[in-house]
């Protein structure tokens, strides 16, 4: 018989059980569910949530939902649905004036639908489905770019630079809060004239994985191997501490792969996102 339950209702000792356990299945499974879980249940409990779907003592599905908006640029709802279910989709209550990424784990298309219908329900007007691939990088596959020496590590000091290219790509950031995602989130940038002109980022930290994202260039500067440095930078560091490095990218997105292939990154699969946009207020 299945059961549906939420972490936060177990007792403490049971919790870290299941997080050891979704540790365990992240390093058999990199660039999974189960390594965002472990990550987000490790470092913020606080904005993430768990329901699980049971049967006989084993996790037969579950949902990750995380509220991202600790800074204006993550206002948005993250949410990790691994082996869809209708009783677990049904249970997900996310308010409709947030935008809400949503990643699916071995889903039919019957499951999509599903998702979509739900989050319909749920008050949302304006959902998008788009097919990802994940690709992954291990040390003995990494070719590093030649022009990797131009990507710096971005730190404070580079927080007006930062929220220039923010603005740029629509989003309003303050300096001090451009600071503080500066201090916690790793960022490579290439910086020419005082312009900074292509960006990258790591978002996750676990050590089997790091996960990358937030590839950037300005229009005027691309074809010219940046964003291949800055990807380069980050992905040389995930394989220096022994982790592999991995990332998401839209399927048609033929420049960005091939700027990820050539650095030795390979596809391990692709994957149904969701994205799910706010009712009209």
């Amino acid at each position: 018989m299945e059961t549906l339950i939420k972490l936060k209702d177990l007792e403490p000792n049971l919790q870290q059980q299941l997080i050891n356990l979704l540790g365990r299945l992240c390093r058999e499974d990199l660039l999974s569910a189960h390594c965002y879980a472990t990550y987000y249940l490790t470092y913020e409990p606080y904005r993430t949530e768990l329901l699980l779907v049971t049967s006989n003592n084993n996790i037969e599905s579950y949902a990750l939902i995380r509220y991202s908006g600790k800074f204006t640029i993550q206002d948005i709802y993250e949410v990790h649905i691994w082996n869809p279910s209708n009783n677990l989709v049904s249970e997900i209550n996310i308010p409709p004036d947030k935008r809400v990424d949503i990643q699916l784990y071995n889903a039919t298309h019957n499951d999509v639908e599903v998702v979509v219908r739900h989050f319909r329900n749920l008050g949302f007007r304006r959902l998008y489905v788009e097919k990802f691939y994940d690709m992954i990088c291990s040390r003995e596959d990494f070719k590093p770019s030649p022009l990797e020496k131009l990507a710096i590590k971005l730190g404070r000091e580079h927080a007006s630079l930062y929220r220039e290219l923010e603005l740029l790509r629509g989003v309003e950031i303050s300096i001090d809060e451009a600071r503080e995602i500066l201090k916690e989130y790793t960022h490579y940038g290439v910086i020419i004239n005082d312009t900074l002109v292509s960006i990258a980022a790591r978002y996750i930290t676990l050590p089997v994985i790091h996960i990358i994202g937030g590839v950037f260039t300005r229009k005027e500067y691309r074809k010219k191997g940046y964003a291949k440095a800055v990807s380069s930078a980050l992905t040389r560091e995930a394989v220096s501490s022994g982790a592999s490095a991995g990332l998401h990218v839209e399927v048609d997105n033929e420049p960005a792969i091939k700027v990820y292939t050539k650095l030795g990154y390979k596809i391990i699969r692709a994957r149904t996102w969701i994205f799910a946009h706010p009712r009209d207020l």
